[in-house]
């Protein structure tokens, strides 16, 4: 009797072993990383630890300026979570709350002072599409985008739309063909763009302290930006094949929570 417990044990743990790296799959493709938006206009440190009553040791933490985001991996974690949020000092960061928040959370909001939101995947749109108009100007605008993620910082161009038209451009299925990105992850999104005016150019561009990325300015294009080497310091590719040049990029607002579409607009 005693035996035929030991081999029934021993079976149950291989079976467990045996789909224990099919759950994890799973699991990381109904939760993709997170979206953290800091809009508390100050500083913040974020720190996300697993759901227990002492946790000494973080899972992982990042620091985000007043209105940046990030899409954090979730470092292997499919289960409920904790966060932490400090305010970020010279000398020691000061602890401001606590949140515990569930397993499918797909986006989290820091606000001002203690105040903190987040959504569900199933509340969050998981295809996104650029819907790109031009309702002014009589020559065509041409437009070349910018899509930062965690995995990676692109470029993209050229695309033209005409005078009184839109033409839609399909975010989340070209991240996902051409980069592996999964769906659900929203990028931040930059633009530049051009059009003639008589005979004068007309640019939309950044201004100073926004994104300088580089561009073929001749001919269709798609360049990865920054080195991935792991660290949190961008290390740029090089930018000076033919036609190639730096220009400043603008930034595009983000969709609502539940909205699949979002725009621009000339």
């Amino acid at each position: 009797m005693k035996r035929t417990k030991i081999i029934y044990l021993l079976a149950v743990t291989c079976l467990f072993l045996s789909f224990t790296p099919m759950a994890s799959a799973q699991s990381f493709e109904s939760n993709p990383p997170v979206e953290i938006k800091n809009n508390s206009g100050e500083a913040r440190k974020i720190c996300m630890h697993k759901p227990k009553t002492i946790t000494l040791f973080a899972i992982g933490c990042i620091k985000l300026n007043g209105g940046e985001s990030i899409y954090w991996n979730r470092e292997g974690v499919f289960t409920d979570f904790k966060v932490k949020v400090y305010e970020v000092r010279k000398l020691i960061d000061k602890y401001l709350y606590t949140r515990d928040l569930p397993a499918d959370t797909g986006k989290i909001i820091i606000g001002a002072g203690k105040r903190f939101g987040f959504s569900r995947f199933k509340n969050i749109a998981t295809k996104y599409s650029l819907k790109v108009c031009n309702n002014r100007f009589p020559d065509k605008v041409y437009f070349v985008l910018g899509f930062e993620t965690n995995s990676g910082f692109w470029t993209e161009g050229w695309w033209s739309v005409d005078k009184g038209k839109c033409i839609n451009i399909p975010v989340s299925k070209r991240l996902k063909e051409k980069h592996n990105i999964p769906y659900g992850t929203l990028p931040r999104t930059y633009y530049y763009a051009r059009t003639y005016q008589g005979n004068e150019s007309l640019y939309w561009r950044g201004g100073e302290g926004d994104l300088d990325l580089c561009i073929n300015k001749a001919k269709a294009f798609s360049k990865l930006q920054f080195i991935l080497d792991g660290t949190n310091v961008r290390k740029r590719h090089p930018c000076t094949d033919d036609n190639e040049g730096l220009v400043k990029f603008r930034s595009l607002k983000t969709p609502a929570v539940k909205q699949e579409t979002y725009y621009l607009t000339f």
